[in-house]
């Protein structure tokens, strides 16, 4: 039983992250349709700005890969000038991604079990792998739902990027 109990963790942070690109390609493309005042627009709510938002999502998909496969020295948020706009940030996005494909793909229960080290504001705290793995969706659904409250106060709408709506358009993929 607990083989299976592990084998489904891996399954399960793999589809976590899976639609956690989905949700962040939606919510990428709607970033897109504001203009630069609404982007940038300030709200006492999250990070600031959505455009402020979107960069910390990225930075944090950044940090924590890093963090699970030990790169973390030095490593910080994205700045303003290494993130200038939209295009900075899908790119460094990319890139990151490719960083989770590598690791995501070599995951193991034995990995999940993993302790790893993240140093915050001088602080250093552990976790398991398989914690840090899911702390990038979870927060992304956070600052998501905080998003989704800035297009709201700005009278648009942030598409359903529910773990449910994934889950029905992706069910039956040909991939799973």
């Amino acid at each position: 039983m607990q083989h299976t109990i592990e084998s489904q963790s891996v399954s399960t942070i793999r589809d976590a992250h899976q639609w956690l690109r989905w949700m962040t390609n939606r919510t990428l493309t709607a970033a897109r349709t504001l203009d630069h005042a609404e982007l940038h627009r300030a709200f006492p709510i999250g990070i600031g700005s959505v455009f402020e938002t979107m960069v910390h999502l990225c930075g944090a998909e950044f940090i924590w890969v890093r963090v699970i496969t030990n790169r973390a020295d030095g490593v910080t948020m994205p700045t303003a000038a290494q993130c200038p706009d939209l295009d900075a940030v899908e790119r460094l996005w990319k890139a990151t991604r490719l960083e989770w494909d590598a690791f995501l793909h070599a995951l193991t229960p034995q990995e999940c079990e993993r302790i790893v080290q993240r140093t915050r504001d001088g602080r250093t705290y552990s976790q398991r792998v398989s914690d840090a793995c899911m702390q990038v969706p979870t927060h992304a659904l956070y600052h998501n739902a905080q998003i989704s409250f800035m297009f709201r106060s700005m009278g648009k709408t942030l598409p359903d990027s529910s773990w449910i709506a994934w889950a029905r358009e992706h069910c039956c993929s040909p991939m799973r």
